[in-house]
């Protein structure tokens, strides 16, 4: 058995590269089609009849995605955020 090869570890950055990698554009997905469902279709009338709810919801999931996004990029960023900022945000440790 190979001892240097960590699995768990291996199987937890699958796992969370999979989630992230294909669950946020699927989850922007479905607010791009909650939205153009909210935004209404033309009835037989020529009226536009327009879904508030379902729009609500499509802009709470682009924030939800946006909010990922933002998360994702000050932790990569943590360190440098830490070093020129002196705030030490998401687990940043300062360098001594």
């Amino acid at each position: 058995m190979i001892t240097w090869w960590n699995y768990i570890a291996s199987l937890k950055i699958l796992i969370f590269g999979l989630i992230v990698g294909a669950g946020l554009p699927a989850l922007f997905a479905v607010g791009v089609r909650l939205n153009a469902e909210g935004a209404g279709v033309v009835q037989h009338d020529g009226v536009t009849r327009r879904n508030p709810a379902l729009l609500a919801l499509g802009w709470l999931i682009f924030a939800l995605v946006l909010a990922a996004v933002i998360l994702g990029v000050l932790y990569i960023a943590s360190d440098f955020i830490g070093h020129h900022t002196g705030w030490y945000i998401l687990g940043a440790k300062p360098h001594k």
